[in-house]
């Protein structure tokens, strides 16, 4: 887990509901709850030495302010709406996600992708994203349930795909490891880019608390043991890893430089 120190307020003026609701979230990922009183977030995190505040406000957003942090769906909405209309969408291609399916997202961020995912594996299937930043783990994790009816249309029924979608903070590595062999179908990573994308705030938003331990071959090794059907690895098209890692097949997007490596189980029933 990255090693910075963060706990949970509320605003100012916030009645008892707000603050058993701070203590809930505190609790439940083992960090402080800090009474707000009259003190600015500043003066909060200077007393206790803390790194980053998140706070509970009046209107249940749960945000950070320094750096600026809340959740928000990203690209999943305009995705979303494209693939309401037919249109393909290039991570579902990669991944082959099918009604009633599982998979595995170990770098859940915003839960963009776990949403589509959500989406393409209907009410009968699951999406369990792991998140190794405990701060982006609880600000999703959040929203998810608290955040989503702002953005819900007929194209867009996030709140119900948010209930396909389970968070938990914790490594990836440290997850798979505990797995039962050939458990999930899909095995997922998007590593974050060490470089910043100046085209994606959203993104950016999260780099100075994000994770940013490398894919190698021992995640690969573990992932493919787990998955049932194939591990997918979001990247540059340019990325080495690939080569090292010998992959299998890549999928590409015609307008910019992702690309989605795959790495198949053969002789899947069903598959042909």
């Amino acid at each position: 887990m990255p090693g910075y120190r963060w706990a949970v307020t509320t605003s100012s003026k916030s009645g008892r509901d707000q603050v058993e609701k701070a203590r809930e979230l505190a609790d439940r990922y083992h960090v402080p709850y800090v009474p707000r009183g009259t003190s600015s977030l500043d003066e909060l995190k200077g007393a206790l030495g803390l790194d980053y505040l998140l706070t509970l406000d009046r209107d249940y957003h749960l945000f950070m302010e320094e750096p600026p942090l809340h959740w928000h769906p990203s690209m999943a909405v305009p995705r979303l709406r494209q693939i309401a209309v037919g249109k393909p969408d290039i991570f579902l291609a990669a991944s082959g996600l099918r009604a009633g399916q599982r998979i595995l997202d170990c770098t859940l961020g915003l839960a963009a992708d776990a949403l589509v995912a959500a989406w393409a594996v209907g009410e009968e299937g699951a999406v369990l994203g792991l998140e190794a930043s405990p701060v982006i783990a609880a600000i999703t994790d959040w929203g998810l349930r608290r955040e989503t009816s702002q953005f819900d249309s007929k194209k867009t029924p996030l709140t119900a795909l948010s209930r396909r979608i389970s968070v938990l903070a914790i490594e990836a590595l440290d997850y798979l490891r505990m797995q039962e062999t050939e458990s999930w179908d899909v095995v997922y990573f998007d590593p974050m880019f060490r470089a910043a994308n100046h085209q994606s705030a959203g993104i950016n938003s999260l780099r100075p608390v994000a994770c940013y331990a490398p894919f190698n071959q021992e995640m690969l090794t573990e992932a493919f043991r787990v998955c049932r059907r194939r591990v997918v690895l979001k990247e540059r098209w340019f990325s080495p890893l690939f080569k090292k890692l010998e992959v299998t097949r890549l999928e590409k997007t015609k307008y910019g430089p992702v690309a989605y490596g795959i790495w198949e189980k053969e002789g899947i029933p069903g598959d042909e």
